[in-house]
């Protein structure tokens, strides 16, 4: 009787091993799979990672050209540009860090829910375990394998026997490293879990941090604005004499733009191999100067103080570090350099039928009718009586001065 009970026993459980093969297998492979990191959450995180990276750097190089201006007088409109530039940053870099917590939080709720499917699916398997244990234990007990296996009355059932047993005892450590498997998956999953907290709260505390310092930003520009809408009838008579040099500037540019033209018409000049490989580079052409900020955009836009009052610039004015070097941006020939009281020394470029122009600027390395390329040191930056290192960049094309940002690389502001 008891025979015949261990070999259905042994039957059964050959059957329900194979049956929950699948299911085991499947449960297997679950965990393995989410025991990585979410390839698109890791991808997005990296990019995440890389735009703070660029942030923290810019806001490093802005803080050098913010102290810059506080070292003569703190109430400029040069500061002003460098606390607006580095308020804009930080909260760049707070919507960074956001949404870096974002997706941690996704990916915290979504390995919790795997562990909690895990610790049910180790539960059932060892409580099938036990199960399989207490029938052996119930339908063995005082048998001997032996016996069982020489009481055979054929050779083939001899076999069959010898087969039921050996399947039983596989089917038990199969159990046993099935367990194991998902037990060791837990564990890493749940210290996945804890590396992910711990990696939240670091950057949860970065977020105070930034915080604070943006509160303490917005806290002077406030002051800032404060103060300079008291001076301005100063700041309205500077603004004219700025708009006095611009004009001298862009006319006298204009003219040799003109000039020029003609010349190589007249010559009989081909420049379409430059010209072409000039709009080329839309986009990617380098930055004039290697640190620093767009103070000014190009085209019409407020002014910083004066309400009511538009500036219209033919260019953009890039704030930067004090004696920064300035560099040519594309192959060229220097077409003039030129003096303007407000506007330092220019320096004017050609590149087939585009120019580019590089404005204060308080000494110069080229001359005129010097053929540079990309790179090379046309001078330094001017600081003016605020201690404001600041140049203007200019690109004129076929009808005139258009946006030099969308010519230059991009560059986290």
């Amino acid at each position: 009787m008891k025979k015949n009970r261990l070999a259905s026993h042994l039957a059964f459980q050959t059957g329900m091993t194979r049956s929950n093969s699948f299911f085991l297998v499947f449960i297997f492979c679950l965990a393995t799979f989410f025991v990585a990191p979410n390839s698109f959450a890791q991808s997005e995180r990296a990019k995440l990672e890389k735009q703070k990276a660029d942030i923290i750097r810019k806001i490093k190089e802005n803080e050098k050209i913010l102290s810059q201006t506080a070292a003569q007088r703190n109430t400029s409109l040069g500061r002003l540009k460098a606390l607006n530039n580095q308020i804009s940053s930080r909260s760049s870099l707070i919507t960074a860090i956001n949404s870096e917590v974002n997706i941690l939080n996704e990916e915290i709720a979504e390995n919790q829910s795997i562990v909690d499917a895990m610790e049910r699916d180790l539960k059932a398997l060892k409580q099938e375990y036990a199960q399989m244990i207490y029938a052996t234990q119930k339908t063995s007990s005082g048998f001997n394998q032996l016996t069982f296996i020489f009481a055979a009355s054929t050779f083939n059932q001899l076999f069959m026997r010898m087969k039921y047993i050996k399947q039983y005892g596989e089917a038990r450590q199969k159990q046993v490293k099935q367990i194991e498997v998902v037990q060791q998956n837990l564990t890493d999953q749940i210290l996945e879990i804890e590396k992910q907290k711990e990696n939240k709260q670091a950057l949860l505390n970065d977020e105070l941090t930034e915080n604070q310092k943006l509160q303490g930003l917005q806290l002077e520009q406030r002051r800032l604005v404060t103060q300079l809408e008291q001076e301005e009838k100063r700041i309205r008579q500077e603004l004219d004499k700025q708009r006095e040099s611009e004009r001298e500037l862009t006319n006298r540019i204009e003219a040799i733009i003109e000039a020029e033209r003609k010349a190589a018409a007249a010559a009989n000049i081909d420049m379409t191999a430059l010209t072409s490989a000039f709009e080329k580079e839309r986009g990617k052409l380098p930055w004039p100067v290697d640190e620093g900020f767009v103070s000014s955009k190009y085209g019409l836009h407020a002014h910083p103080t004066l309400k009511r009052v538009q500036i219209n610039n033919k260019g953009i004015d890039i704030q930067t570090g004090s004696n920064a070097v300035v560099k040519t941006v594309f192959p060229g020939k220097v077409s003039a350099i030129m003096s303007i009281q407000g506007q330092g020394i220019t320096v004017l470029i050609q590149h087939g039928e585009y120019f580019t122009s590089y404005s204060k600027l308080k000494a110069v390395t080229v001359q005129k009718g010097q053929d540079v390329r990309p790179g090379d040191v046309l001078g330094q930056v001017l600081t003016n009586s605020d201690n404001v290192s600041e140049m203007k960049f200019r690109i004129y094309g076929k009808k005139g001065a258009v946006n030099p940002e969308t010519w230059l690389q991009s560059k986290t502001n």
